[in-house]
């Protein structure tokens, strides 16, 4: 833990005084935000797959391969097809 968010590659003279987060938290401390987050994502997928319902994964399941991790599981790509399908509808 005591890692995160300090590769100096990456943030170069900005370490000092880092406050930065992993998850959302829990108690006093959780993000304000998190329920309008998951809303905004779920909303994102709702269109995405509105938008193209032919989707499929390009890779059996089996063949998905995940990022290792204590304390999250996360898929390191999603592998898909679909169909062309014409841009949707922006209303003006």
């Amino acid at each position: 833990m005591a890692a995160c968010n300090t590769d100096p590659a990456i943030r170069a003279g900005q370490l000092a005084g880092n406050r930065s987060h992993l998850a959302w938290g829990a108690g006093p401390h959780s993000c304000p935000a998190s329920s309008l987050a998951y809303l905004i994502a779920q909303e994102a997928i709702d269109q995405l797959l509105d938008a193209l319902p032919e989707i499929h994964l390009a890779v059996p399941l089996a063949e998905l391969s995940w990022r290792p991790g204590p304390f999250h599981r996360a898929l390191s790509s999603l592998p898909i097809t679909f169909a062309p399908s014409p841009p949707l509808p922006v209303p003006a």
